[in-house]
């Protein structure tokens, strides 16, 4: 006869809400960041998730990019000390990811011959690589965080996958004959939840980012690992789980098994991270406090004969099984190994670096010299996502693999908005008190200052340069200034001089044209009465050389905004370009 099924605990049915509800949260604050406007007078609402991050906290704190915001780390960390690895079972969205993909796809495949205990070693391994690459100032937290990876995955990745998807959906559905979808386009477009098509050169209807393949591809590969193991990431590589876990180590409250075990392997096998062990004689089985997510799962769903409770009681044993925690020489071995690669990642940098130029075209705001900014960015990508024209993109290893996916800009799709973060009326009246760069605004470490505007335009970004073997006056001899018209600066930093050049038009006239515009103007020159029929004659043809605007950079005023790149008309690599700024200019 089959054993009746037990009710579930309730905390197992409420983990599940506050999950979804922190996800929702998650959602909402990151389509609020790239709104822009309800996080400028709340920072902390764009920050909340990665402010509250303890990895992010330590990992600063060893930088010497501490920051008091990051203060609120410590509330979870006081989490963590009585339930370690709660905040990874409740209130992770990466992993709140991975439980929806695991249910969707993998939720009657048995994977509990995976059981890998050597794997889980590698996060605290790479813990001790992250902590001390931060030693040397360099920001690498972020590339391995699992709420830097949920911030940029979904901002940078599946945000312009879901704009572009959504847009093209109601565009269809307008064209089928349903208004109601052209409706709600204009809705979703005033309000700013499209993202903003800013490249004039194409007219495209939507940017994608750099990189923003790699990071769906990241995504997929840690959600898709389920297929061999429950929440493999959060097991195996989590960085942040294996500092949750190490904090919460002599933690009362913890799953206790009791003498009832009959070693069956039933927990074992069904809970997801793995959070149990048999002994050295077998029974009965142990719990791994370290590894427990507190689902509370075990307690009723497990269990046949009930011998698991998860409640609080003496805090030992604190380590847990050897081959789940390294022993201290693989601990040694991870530190000594980061402490030579930590100098060969500067050493890389450092020769990647031409020309005494600064390094990459950063946000205004940025902390200088590069080196700061790169210790304190952590490679979330709120500032992309928050950049109202899509110019901050992730970098690739143009300066070295340390600096990998900080923001720089890429003026061919967007530029620095001038009235980023104020209205025109606002300056032009002189309020100036709020915030002008939203990506200071959001950026969570401080490696991106707020900026006023005043102060924002006297930040040089870059300067901009001529190739007058593409610009279309220099170039080809064609009248254009769109650069200068559109430089926002009221002293623009793009202005002209009118020359005398070979005329195009005449160039292309058949030779016999030439040589008869070239007699009646010779014969008018020498002073010859030109009939009616050869004035006439004359005016209808071009003349040989005409009058034409060639535009030049005024460094002094040039900010590097990146407008003039962006708008230049000729396809390809633009006549303008801004350059980075040599090291004799940084200020």
């Amino acid at each position: 006869m089959a054993r009746p099924k037990k009710p579930r605990h309730p905390l197992h049915g409420l983990r599940i809400v506050v999950q979804l509800a922190f996800l929702a949260l998650f959602l909402a604050l990151l389509v609020m960041t790239a709104l822009g406007t309800p996080v400028a007078a709340r920072p902390w609402l764009a920050q909340l998730f990665l402010i509250t991050d303890p990895l992010v906290l330590v990992g600063m704190a060893l930088a010497g990019a501490f920051t008091a915001a990051l203060l609120a780390g410590l509330v979870v960390v006081a989490l963590s000390l009585l339930a370690p690895r709660a905040y990874c079972g409740w209130i992770c969205p990466l992993g709140t990811t991975m439980d929806i993909v695991d249910k969707l796809l993998f939720r009657k495949r048995d994977r509990s011959a995976n059981v890998g205990p050597r794997l889980r070693q590698v996060k605290y391994g790479l813990l001790v690589a992250l902590l001390v690459l931060a030693v040397f100032r360099l920001g690498v937290v972020g590339l391995f965080d699992p709420v830097c990876i949920a911030t940029r995955s979904y901002g940078v990745a599946l945000y312009p996958i879901a704009d572009h998807a959504v847009k093209a959906g109601l565009v269809a559905a307008e064209e089928s004959g349903l208004r109601s979808a052209g409706r709600a386009y204009d809705w979703a477009a005033r309000a700013r939840l499209f993202i903003r098509d800013t490249d004039f050169k194409k007219g495209d209807t939507h940017v994608a980012y750099l990189w923003s393949f790699v990071f769906t591809a990241l995504l997929a590969g840690i959600v898709l690992a389920q297929a061999y193991q429950k929440r493999f990431w959060c097991r195996n590589l989590c960085p942040l789980g294996a500092l949750l876990g190490l904090l919460g180590s002599a933690s009362p409250l913890r799953p206790r098994v009791s003498q009832k075990c009959i070693a069956c392997g039933a927990c074992r096998k069904r809970c997801k991270t793995g959070a149990f062990q048999p002994k050295d004689n077998d029974k009965p089985y142990a719990s791994v406090v370290q590894e427990c997510v507190f689902c509370y799962a075990c307690e009723r769903d497990f269990c046949p004969v009930d011998a698991i409770h998860i409640g609080a009681g003496s805090p030992t044993p604190v380590r847990p099984e050897p081959q789940v925690c390294p022993g201290r020489r693989a601990f040694l071995g991870a530190a000594a190994a980061s402490v030579i690669l930590g100098p060969a990642l500067l050493l890389d940098q450092r020769t990647r670096q031409k020309d005494e130029t600064n390094p990459m075209l950063r946000p205004p705001g940025a902390l200088q010299p590069d080196a700061e900014f790169q210790a304190a960015c952590i490679r979330c990508g709120a500032c992309m996502r928050a950049c109202p024209t899509n110019a901050l993109h992730p970098s690739g290893v143009e300066n070295g693999i340390g600096g990998l996916w900080t923001p720089t800009f890429v003026f061919n799709i967007g530029y620095c908005d001038y009235y980023c973060n104020v209205r025109k009326e606002d300056v032009e009246s002189g309020r100036l008190d709020r915030p002008a760069n939203l990506c200071g605004v959001v950026c969570p470490t401080g490696a991106i200052g707020k900026l006023t505007h005043p102060q924002k335009i006297a930040r040089k970004i870059g300067t901009a340069v001529f190739d007058k073997s593409r610009c279309l006056p220099w170039a080809r001899g064609e009248e254009c200034l769109t650069c200068e018209e559109q430089c926002p600066l009221g002293e623009k930093a793009i202005s002209h001089e009118t020359e005398e050049v070979a005329n195009l038009d005449w160039l292309k006239m058949p030779q016999p044209k030439r040589n008869r515009y070239e007699e009646l103007d010779t014969k008018r020159r020498g002073g010859a009465t030109l009939t009616a029929d050869e004035k006439a004659e004359l005016a209808a043809l071009p003349p040989k050389r005409r009058k034409l605007g060639l535009p030049y950079v005024l460094r002094d005023r040039c900010t590097g905004c990146g407008t003039c790149e962006n708008v230049c008309p000729v396809d390809g690599a633009g006549g303008i370009r801004v350059e980075r700024l040599q090291t004799r200019d940084v200020k």
